[in-house]
């Protein structure tokens, strides 16, 4: 066997027992964004709880990518969400290598 491919993917954990979570942990939802596993978690964990969303890695062997469950597709308002996040993230970076320090981005988000 080889792996052909992986790539990342966000997992939305719940419990097999929605009552009071004596269960297990389990996958609920897997996801190809964080913003999408997020959506698609919400209200699914105990009491109406929204699920913990986790990083995975999806590996494809053998024509199959090999994951607990199928991998839910964005919809628009989560690439919306994901577009975003990631530009944030970019623009954070930027600031941190510009010598900015925590304090710094703190300011000037607050």
């Amino acid at each position: 066997m080889e792996i052909q491919d992986s790539k990342p993917v966000w997992v939305a954990w719940t419990n097999t027992d929605c009552t009071e979570g004596k269960g297990f942990t389990v996958p609920c939802v897997i996801a190809e964004s964080y913003e999408a596993a997020e959506r698609l978690g919400s209200g699914r964990n105990v009491q109406g709880s929204n699920c913990h969303v986790t990083e995975s890695l999806a590996v494809k062997i053998n024509n199959t990518w090999l994951i607990p469950g199928r991998i839910s597709q964005e919809n628009d308002a989560d690439k919306k969400k994901r577009r975003m996040r990631e530009a944030r993230e970019a623009a954070l970076e930027k600031a941190k290598k510009a010598g900015l320090t925590p304090d710094d981005l703190a300011a000037l988000v607050g």
